[in-house]
């Protein structure tokens, strides 16, 4: 392994990592969501944002 890569700690986020590229998932704009990360033969395999407007 070898690869690095610096995070910021001081904001709340969600972030993948998925065959070796790290991805940062975008906050909603309304403040409101979810995601999913669906998980197959031990690999992620989808991920599902989704996001509410209240």
């Amino acid at each position: 392994m070898g690869d690095t890569a610096e995070v910021k700690l001081d904001e709340d986020a969600v972030l993948v990592i998925k065959q070796g590229e790290l991805k940062k998932i975008p906050k909603p704009d309304s403040g409101y969501g979810e995601h999913i990360v669906t998980w197959q033969d031990g690999k992620i395999h989808a991920e599902k944002v989704s996001y509410t407007v209240k």
